[in-house]
């Protein structure tokens, strides 16, 4: 099922049987090692599940194991995969917030509050295929992605400063990629943070619920009556004194002020 379409680029969540498609999006990058699966996972847990770096072959097998096991979850998928046409040329990363182990152990990247958001901690863009407006389609799909399964926000946590990295190093996003989105500021850069940690800057995007269609009129009221609401297409019920012929009727037309017209 196709999560967006901008054009000739379709953006949908990835699946298990196109799992691989996450490793062409990276071919080339630091991220060909990762499968999505270090912002989930603490090096404990990594070295838990045996997707640290071990015999050549092995812990990249388990990765792709893992990963694979992620897409085929029913409530969301690990992230979401660009195409232009048959080819993958983008992967974000999505979830909420608690199925991002690194990110919530992280003093760079602690709550802001209570709010249930779904976060992406990463995002990519094959080579040669940048500079084309990509990320920012794949970051409104994750939205709209995320909304679709009731999260409240979207958050994510930025480099900050403008100063240019190697693109292997850019997969936090940049502040103008996420503000094209509709993502704004929450949080600047939090103080105290260890040497060498990488400065954030938290935002966010908040998703609106689509209210609910209004019901016929009088239904409503019926409901809180405790009427039965009137079909469409049905008669409403006769009313006394209208139409009837029955002894009841009649007496009640006979004792009856003729009614003022106005």
């Amino acid at each position: 099922m196709a999560t967006a379409r901008d054009g000739k680029l379709e953006i949908r969540p990835l699946t298990a049987r196109h799992v691989d498609d996450v490793k062409t999006v990276m071919r080339g990058t630091w991220g060909s090692s990762c499968w999505d699966l270090f912002p989930r996972y603490t090096a404990a847990q990594q070295r838990e599940l045996g997707i640290t770096f071990g015999a050549p072959g092995t812990a990249e097998a388990k990765r792709r194991e893992v990963l694979a096991k992620l897409a085929r979850r029913r409530k969301n998928s690990a992230g979401l995969v660009a195409y232009r046409g048959a080819e993958p040329i983008g992967f974000v990363s999505l979830g909420p917030r608690h199925d991002f182990s690194v990110v919530e152990k992280s003093r760079a990247t602690p709550p802001v509050d209570d709010v249930a958001v779904w976060v992406i901690p990463c995002i990519t863009v094959r080579r040669g295929h940048r500079g084309e407006g990509v990320a920012v389609a794949m970051i409104r799909a994750a939205v709209d992605y995320a909304g679709k399964r009731s999260a409240p926000a979207v958050e994510a946590y930025v480099r900050a400063g403008r100063k240019r990295v190697h693109d292997d190093f850019a997969f936090f996003g940049t502040k103008a990629m996420f503000a094209k989105a509709g993502f704004r500021v929450v949080r600047g850069v939090l103080p105290g943070l260890r040497k060498g940690s990488v400065p954030r800057v938290t935002m966010r995007r908040e998703i609106r619920k689509r209210a609910a269609p209004a019901g016929r009129p009088g239904v409503a009221a019926a409901r809180r009556s405790g009427q039965a609401p009137t079909a469409g297409n049905a008669r409403p019920p006769r009313s006394p004194g209208r139409g009837g012929s029955g002894p009841a009727q009649r007496t009640a037309a006979r004792g009856a002020s003729p009614a003022r017209a106005r």
